[in-house]
């Protein structure tokens, strides 16, 4: 998907807006109304992709792939993974602050130009109690623009 402007990868349930203080209820209608974060447009956010971690809950580093420099980092906590206009996410929801109080929960990349995907590669592994080869997918998010990342799991 196409992108112009500040952008945020996060765990959609981050920016679900809660009437008392801003917290994340996953019990919350609007959480429920846009399907856990895959229905991201019934709160008025169009601009967005969103996909299941295939991990469950998980923490990624998010790397400059020119520069192989920390760009941020994201976590989940509720399987899921999204992209977003960072503009749209404070219209929805204008206490929304992981970007700058919760570093570790969301990468925030400022003036991105460009195009993001979700790119699942199977990984393969030694079981060592089995000694069977084995493969999980994992899920990067890859943008290409005037800032260019990958993303990689790097924690649980």
């Amino acid at each position: 998907m196409r992108f112009k402007g500040d952008i945020i990868i996060t765990d959609p349930c981050y920016i679900i807006r809660d009437e008392d203080n801003g917290m994340v209820p996953l019990t919350h209608n609007d959480w429920h109304s846009c399907n856990c974060g895959r229905n991201m447009e019934v709160l008025g956010i169009k601009n967005y992709i969103s996909r299941s971690t295939e991990y469950g809950d998980w923490s990624c580093t998010t790397y400059n792939t020119d520069t192989e420099e920390i760009i941020g980092e994201f976590c989940a906590d509720a399987g899921m993974v999204s992209v977003f206009l960072l503009d749209e996410v404070l219209s929805y929801n204008p206490n929304f602050d992981y970007h700058k109080k919760r570093k570790w929960t969301t990468t925030w990349i400022k003036d991105f130009d460009g195009e993001v995907e979700f790119k699942v590669i199977y990984e393969d592994w030694l079981d060592e109690e089995s000694g069977k080869v084995l493969s999980d997918k994992v899920v990067h998010v890859v943008g290409n623009g005037n800032i260019n990342f990958d993303t990689r799991q790097t924690g649980f």
